[in-house]
């Protein structure tokens, strides 16, 4: 794995980015239309907040930004860390440090923890054997088409 060192010049290596759904919050019943009602997955809130204490923190989820809010909430209640909802479309990076960022976007950050990542070592030869067999395209089965 690559080292990013905290460099001032490099805004990207002031923080660490964090998936929420099934990375720092578990869903034993399944999706349950948006709503948050999982427990912290063991190790994340710790987790949290040691990366926490050395790096800036963002939060990334999918969900619709009218759950942000709630993400936040949950986050600040489990961790008693303060969490903020920015969708703004122009911002980069996160780089406070007293307090967690919620969004949808995916800022430049020395690393990502994400339960659906596929780490890129530099052969896509593997790597698309990987994300083929995450979505479910195994050999055998019939090949991307394109439409135009």
């Amino acid at each position: 794995m690559t080292v990013v060192p905290l460099d001032p010049a490099s805004p990207a290596s002031h923080a660490v980015g964090l998936d929420f759904d099934q990375t720092l919050v578990a869903h034993d019943d399944g999706w349950q239309d948006g709503r948050i009602y999982g427990d912290p997955i063991p190790g994340a809130i710790e987790a949290l907040h040691t990366l926490a204490a050395v790096r800036s923190v963002f939060v990334v989820t999918a969900r619709h930004p009218r759950f942000h809010p709630a993400v936040a909430a949950w986050l600040t209640r489990h961790s008693g860390l303060d969490a903020i909802v920015d969708d703004s479309p122009d911002r980069a990076y996160w780089l406070e440090r007293d307090r967690l960022l919620v969004t949808n976007k995916k800022l430049g950050a020395a690393c990502y923890v994400d339960d659906r990542a596929i780490r890129f070592m530099g052969d896509w030869t593997a790597t698309l054997a990987q994300a083929k067999h995450a979505i479910g395209l195994g050999e055998g089965t019939a090949p991307f088409t394109r439409v135009c």
